[in-house]
């Protein structure tokens, strides 16, 4: 989702102000420790090691557990530097298990879906730096209001999974509804990517402390999984 840890956290200037290159060096070591973590769990199931029937479990607590330290770190920014590497673990962890999941089902899709969202983030960050596409605040209101709806379907469909063990009608079932909604979301997660960027930039031109780095590192590591996932979805979909 766009990210809350992000849009939520109170900015405070400090001695040593953050920089783009401290967010990058950051996002890029949290990033490594997400796909640490994700390969371990992904070949753990490849190979035996854990059973293939955990991997729903393993998904779901980490979902859960990654909402509940994204919305920590939101409302205590502070902490973003001592939650950010079990974030990454645990966001790992979850793209471990979706992937081996896809994997079992159509086994070109993880890859597919990895350089798809690699693809589309280079895509979007030069559509940001030349100034193709600007964040204004009606652009940022709008993907919002988006991501708001998407992460109230998204409660909807775990509720209902839980409760009823069904699906919202029409919206998870691969037909020619589900993919168009898979494809908006797909689409709004990237945009996100944009809000993120200007984030970063805002923060810095603010002289906002070094250790808020942290918080935006977290902030495009869950919009990047989040992409990842969506991805992972429609390619899915596409090839049922």
């Amino acid at each position: 989702m766009a990210n809350p840890i992000i849009s939520r956290t109170e900015l405070t200037t400090g001695a040593v102000p953050m920089t783009v290159g401290g967010v990058v060096k950051k996002t890029a070591f949290l990033l490594g420790l997400t796909a640490l973590s994700a390969f371990g769990i992904f070949f753990g199931v490849l190979f035996g090691a854990i059973p293939a029937g955990i991997v729903s479990v393993l998904s779901l607590v980490a979902v859960f557990s990654a909402m509940g330290l994204g919305l920590l770190i939101a409302f205590k920014p502070h902490l973003a530097k001592t939650l950010a590497v079990p974030y990454a673990l645990i966001e790992g962890v979850f793209v471990g298990a979706i992937s081996a999941f896809a994997f079992f089902k159509f086994p070109s899709v993880p890859l597919m879906a990895l350089s798809a969202t690699f693809v589309t983030a280079a895509v979007m960050l030069t559509l940001y730096a030349t100034g193709v596409i600007k964040v204004t605040e009606k652009f940022r209101s709008i993907i919002m209001s988006a991501c708001i709806a998407i992460f109230i379907v998204y409660m909807i469909q775990i509720g209902m999974s839980f409760i009823f063990g069904s699906s919202i009608p029409l919206l998870f079932d691969g037909g020619l509804l589900a993919i168009g909604f898979s494809a908006f979301v797909t689409l709004i997660a990237s945009f996100s990517l944009l809000l993120d960027f200007d984030n970063v930039e805002r923060s810095v031109s603010w002289g906002v402390d070094e250790d808020f780095e942290w918080v935006h590192g977290i902030g495009i590591l869950a919009t990047l999984v989040w992409m990842y996932i969506e991805f992972t979805r429609l390619i899915g979909y596409l090839q049922d």
